[in-house]
């Protein structure tokens, strides 16, 4: 890219005419400057600009007053580190004819279990790592996110897939798993409650509306209404072979409705609901303090337990050594 050209999409001003014209990489990690690279100070430090300079860079693109001991390379000054790098993320997007696609929380993790078999990546919060990936695509990919923001920011226009598509239950053996039709696709004994079907047949649809290659045996575990089958000492066993299970939910949102749907399934007589006691949630339920305050449940007259919190913070909680402590309440 002519250096002239990289300084107007960045909305940037060039400090003094360079001997170097051009530039052929970009990047925000100045431990991944190629030669002849542009280099993006994200961070703007003394020591990441030297090293972006030992490792060849041709052009540095920075929003600090820098002192500038090098008169061959380009020294491009911005308002904003952060805006410059969105309006380069947006003329390649537009450029390369990226096709971007917004999805809700449980269809963006969801497609993270599938094995796509086309040009794509997906992306969520940090500005360096959604620089990294995206200068690094190729043209056509495909851009999946559950950041409405941040899609914004990088490609207005982007798509979105709708939260329910037709399917049609067969049999639903469990809350946990379910036989169902879907596009055209039978899934038998999918391990997933038949709650999330509706936006799970919605990504299937998309992918194959868009004739995009894909394979899906299973859903992996994310943390989305997710089963640790115990026995009474709240010790995990495998899958199914006890009739007592910790059901982990990490999103608010998702927990409030599977609260709403396991209610309809399971009597109140057999079912805890538990969320933390800073959750922004709008039901109703038992609160507690530590995922470690967990190890006090008695299941004795339960079977399941639905919990909001951190799902690595919860299991490590139920494996470490219970000790004698008060009640949950």
């Amino acid at each position: 890219m002519i250096i002239e050209n990289l300084t107007q999409i960045c909305f940037g001003h060039l400090l003094r005419e360079p001997l170097v014209k051009a530039v052929t990489s970009f990047t925000c990690k100045s431990d991944k400057v190629v030669s002849g690279g542009a280099f993006f100070a994200l961070k703007g430090t003394k020591e990441e600009i030297a090293e972006a300079l030992e490792n060849g860079a041709y052009a540095i693109i920075h929003e600090q007053n820098i002192q500038i001991d090098d008169n061959e390379i380009a020294w491009i000054k911005v308002d904003s580190i952060k805006k410059a790098m969105i309006r380069f993320m947006r003329f390649l997007v537009e450029t390369n004819e990226i096709n971007v696609v917004y999805m809700s929380v449980l269809q963006f993790d969801m497609l993270n279990s599938f094995k796509l078999q086309f040009k794509n990546i997906s992306v969520d919060g940090d500005i360096s790592e959604v620089f990294l990936k995206i200068t690094d695509l190729e043209s056509q990919s495909y851009i999946f996110s559950k950041n409405r923001e941040l899609l914004e920011q990088i490609s207005p226009q982007f798509e979105s897939i709708d939260k329910s598509a037709e399917a049609t239950v067969l049999q639903s053996h469990s809350i946990f798993k379910t036989t169902f039709v879907c596009a055209e696709s039978y899934f038998k004994d999918f391990m997933m409650p038949n709650l999330f079907i509706p936006e799970f047949a919605a990504v299937v649809t998309f992918l194959k509306d868009k004739s995009l290659e894909f394979k899906v045996d299973s859903i992996e575990r994310n943390g989305h209404f997710e089963p640790i089958f115990v026995n009474t000492a709240l010790e995990a066993r495998p899958f199914g072979s006890t009739h007592q299970a910790i059901i982990i939910e990490t999103d608010e949102k998702l927990f409030e409705k599977e609260e709403e749907w396991i209610k309809k399934h399971v009597s109140d007589n057999y079912l805890l609901v538990l969320a933390p006691h800073n959750a922004k949630i709008s039901i109703s339920c038992k609160r507690y303090t530590s995922a470690k305050s967990l190890q006090t449940i008695s299941l004795s007259s339960l079977r399941y337990v639905l919990v909001l919190g951190n799902k690595e913070e919860i299991i490590a909680a139920l494996e470490e050594p219970k000790q004698t402590q008060g009640t949950l309440f």
